[in-house]
């Protein structure tokens, strides 16, 4: 089976956008990775890598909340053994 074919990146970036406000960030991302790797003009580049940075994952905020649901998690734990529940 055959690969759909590339958009330019005039195009890419249109579908980027349309696919970003409907909420598929994947689909938005993909396309924006597309336009960086097809050697675009300048501004569309530009265009292309703004759009990625505004759809990245916050790996530290991420951190500080696993961090956070742990030390919830160690409390409630205290506390039941604490109750002295069986």
């Amino acid at each position: 089976m055959t690969p759909p074919p590339t958009p330019s990146p005039d195009e890419a970036l249109r579908l980027a956008r349309a696919a970003l406000e409907v909420g598929d960030v994947r689909a938005a991302r993909r396309l924006a990775e597309a336009v960086v790797s097809s050697g675009a003009r300048e501004a569309q580049l530009e265009e292309a890598r703004a759009l990625l940075q505004r759809t990245a994952i916050p790996w530290d905020l991420l951190g500080y909340g696993a961090l956070a649901a742990i030390f919830f998690l160690g409390l409630v734990i205290i506390a039941i053994a604490r109750s002295g529940h069986p």
